[in-house]
């Protein structure tokens, strides 16, 4: 998650803080979280992604952002940084903030063997606060693969996994789909 670890500040002075630095921190329950760095891979996988909604989405309301995009979630108030937002219609953010969207309807996290636990454990139950959103995607790094959980009509989470170069993953929501074979092209060569 994270390397360094500033206890107990308030919403504003962490948004002051993160605000003015050199490098990007996520604001959990009243503590803030330094994002360390990420690998190649890590890196590649999130803008080929991100690349592959903007080829499809482009002609629709909705739009891909990168992993420099600060969320909302809450109450209380966290604020985090996914690798990729997809927002559709315009862009709703908090009151008095336009750098916070609190909107987005699919989050991709992209899993690193220093994040993977968070990602999938508090990130995701954090995430799940926000009512926009209906996808959430855990791209792996180590191997071609997806997670995929979805909203469903009960306010639960169903996991469907896509596997393999020859797979697809459908996003019925977005009326699109990522083909892993084209996210992964060259990907695995790169350093993890």
């Amino acid at each position: 998650m994270a390397t360094i670890t500033i206890s107990r500040l308030t919403e504003q002075e962490y948004l002051a803080f993160d605000r003015a630095a050199e490098y990007r921190s996520e604001y959990v329950r009243g503590e803030m979280f330094a994002m360390s760095g990420s690998s190649p891979r890590h890196a590649r996988l999130g803008a080929k992604v991100s690349f592959q909604f903007e080829l499809q989405l482009q002609d629709q309301r909705c739009r891909s952002y990168s992993s420099e995009l600060r969320i909302a979630t809450g109450p209380p108030k966290n604020y985090l940084y996914p690798d990729v937002t997809i927002v559709c219609g315009a862009l709703e953010t908090q009151e008095g903030a336009d750098d916070i969207c609190t909107n987005p309807v699919l989050i991709v996290e992209v899993l690193s063997p220093s994040t993977a636990a968070y990602d999938r454990g508090l990130k995701f139950q954090l995430y799940r606060q926000i009512s926009s959103l209906n996808d959430y995607l855990l791209v792996h790094a180590d191997d071609i693969l997806i997670e995929h959980y979805s909203r469903q009509p009960n306010e639960g989470w169903l996991l469907r996994e896509s596997r393999g170069a020859a797979a697809r993953l459908p996003l019925p929501n977005l009326g699109c789909e990522l083909d892993l074979g084209l996210l992964y092209a060259g990907v695995m060569q790169e350093p993890g």
